[in-house]
């Protein structure tokens, strides 16, 4: 049987934050629902080192409407480093108010738009923890999941004050079809050389980045996954790539949940990035 304190949800609260979209009716923002997890010992002097963690495309609306993710399993891992960590649903996704447009259409423009309020998004709640006195700003990173993963690595590229690194667990931008490879391999590479504003090749050199991924993955395959990393290092991103052999109970899809696995080469990550424990 599996002790209470692997099986109980750490320490959280639900937060509502204002989304960067106003409603037509009274011109509110839109709000936002996330899940904080941190200590609950008094923070350090210049507050918590953070983690914001990115859900992916919800699977097609496979997944309930309402439903929260808040990934628990990667919440036990960052706490126990000393990090706080938030994880915010985009609008139209958990409990957060508005439409959902990201949207699964295969027409690149319509993934690019979708890429854009997902990143909009993730930059509301970024602004709003950065303004937390126990939160560190300086000192933040930026992770997730699927579209999540793909999502963390393009805002570190793009905007990257105060994030020091991103962690990618079995990313990409997919459409209704599957796996959207050229538009994924064109956001990486845009993103790498700093095109159009982004801040990749800022003046300290692009943000490190982690990506992790599995052999049997269902979703986006090594073979997609290698192209990708080669072709956004080779534009000047700053990745590590660790493909792990295939998971005997799962899709490799579902490498997130599997922290034995992947610890080592997080925990090395975040060493190199001056984080210590």
């Amino acid at each position: 049987m599996a002790r209470e304190e692997e099986t109980a949800p750490p320490p959280h609260e639900t937060l509502r934050i204002p989304s960067r979209v106003r409603k037509p009716g009274d011109g509110a923002p839109l709000q936002m629902a996330a899940t904080l997890y941190r200590s609950d010992a008094a923070p350090p002097a210049a507050g918590w080192p953070l983690v914001v963690f990115n859900h992916g495309s919800t699977a097609a609306g496979r997944r309930p409407a309402g439903q929260m993710l808040r990934f628990e399993t990667q919440a036990r891992y960052f706490l126990a480093r000393g990090f706080a960590m938030l994880c915010p649903m985009r609008r139209g996704r958990g409990q957060s108010e508005g439409e959902y447009v990201e949207g699964y259409d295969p027409d690149p423009l319509k993934l690019g738009a979708g890429l854009r309020h997902g990143l909009d998004d993730l930059g509301a709640a970024i602004d709003f923890m950065r303004a937390r006195p126990d939160i560190d700003a300086s000192r933040m990173l930026v992770a997730g999941h699927s579209r999540g993963g793909l999502l963390s690595v393009a805002f570190a590229g793009q905007r990257p004050a105060g994030i020091v690194g991103s962690i990618n667990f079995s990313g990409g931008w997919i459409d209704i079809k599957g796996a959207a490879e050229t538009f994924t391999r064109d956001v990486l590479v845009r993103i790498a050389a700093g095109e159009n504003g982004a801040g990749g090749l800022a003046a300290k050199g692009p943000v490190p980045s982690l990506w992790l991924y599995a052999e049997n993955d269902g979703v986006f395959p090594p073979a997609s996954v290698r192209r990708w990393h080669d072709a956004y290092t080779a534009a000047g991103g700053a990745a590590h790539l660790y493909i792990f052999g295939p998971l005997a109970d799962a899709d490799g899809h579902m490498l997130h949940e599997r922290p034995a696995l992947w610890q080592s080469a997080a925990d090395a990550f975040l060493h190199q990035l001056g984080f210590r424990w």
